[in-house]
């Protein structure tokens, strides 16, 4: 069964679409079919797996305009890995699907037809609780939380997991939390102390892996490049070497 992995945190700068990016290609590396679903209107998922925002149709067009989800799947360079694109357009969406009838399932909908296709789906999420991340929530089977090992990391997860078990009573579904991504970590006390108090709320659900602040993941993005390509020997790239095999793990049981 496809995994539909939502990766939600309502605060920005804690690295989702890093997260998102370098698990897609992991996972695709790994020789899972990966869809990469962008639906930031800042479209930094789109740009890291693609090169330029000019791609038509995107997730808007399937979100507003009914396009099917299956004409707007663009192949990226890295085999097995595929992407539906976001654009500016989406900072609208919200707005224009505000009074829409089953406003919440609009993506979930779209991608049933095309999700059986792929193992893995990852969607990329803006940093606000509108009605864009709603639809993530509804769509995805699970959700991961990527958290910045920084003084608020905890700031605004409290209405995050308030929000999703408000979800779970009024729409009838789960959202369970398939993991918690603890991220640059620069080694400090005060990233050690953050990451102690992320593991005590989240128990479990914390990955083992913690990933490092590393500037090749950064040159890595600007570059256009993947990760595991441009410095394959860089703390970055183990750390999320050795993340992608515990998601592997937790998922599959491999």
């Amino acid at each position: 069964m496809v995994k539909v992995y939502s990766l939600l945190n309502n605060k920005g700068g804690v690295t989702k679409t890093t997260t998102t990016v370098n698990l897609a290609y992991g996972l695709a590396r790994e020789g899972r079919r990966v869809l990469v679903i962008d639906t930031d209107a800042q479209s930094n998922s789109t740009y890291s797996l693609l090169g330029d925002l000019d791609r038509e149709p995107t997730l808007f067009e399937v979100l507003i305009s009914g396009t099917k989800m299956a004409d707007a799947i663009i192949p990226t360079n890295q085999e097995n890995l595929f992407l539906i694109p976001g654009s500016i357009n989406l900072s609208a969406a919200d707005l224009l699907m505000a009074s829409a009838a089953g406003r919440e399932r609009k993506l979930a909908r779209a991608l049933a037809p095309v999700k059986d296709e792929f193992d893995y789906v990852l969607i990329d999420t803006p940093p606000n609780l509108g009605v864009l991340t709603v639809n993530a929530f509804i769509a995805c089977t699970d959700v991961i939380i990527p958290i910045a090992l920084t003084t608020y990391a905890l700031i605004g997860i409290s209405i995050l997991e308030s929000t999703m078990q408000e979800l779970r009573e009024n729409l009838d579904v789960e959202l369970p939390v398939f993991g918690v991504v603890a991220n640059l970590d620069d080694h400090t006390r005060l990233s050690a102390d953050v990451l102690a108090a992320v593991r005590e709320h989240f128990g479990d659900l914390v990955f083992n892996t913690v990933i490092p602040r590393n500037i090749k993941v950064e040159e890595a993005h600007n570059q256009i490049a993947c990760l595991y390509d441009y410095a394959p020997n860089s703390t970055g790239a183990q750390a999320y070497t050795k993340l992608v095999k515990e998601v592997l793990q937790r998922a599959e049981g491999n």
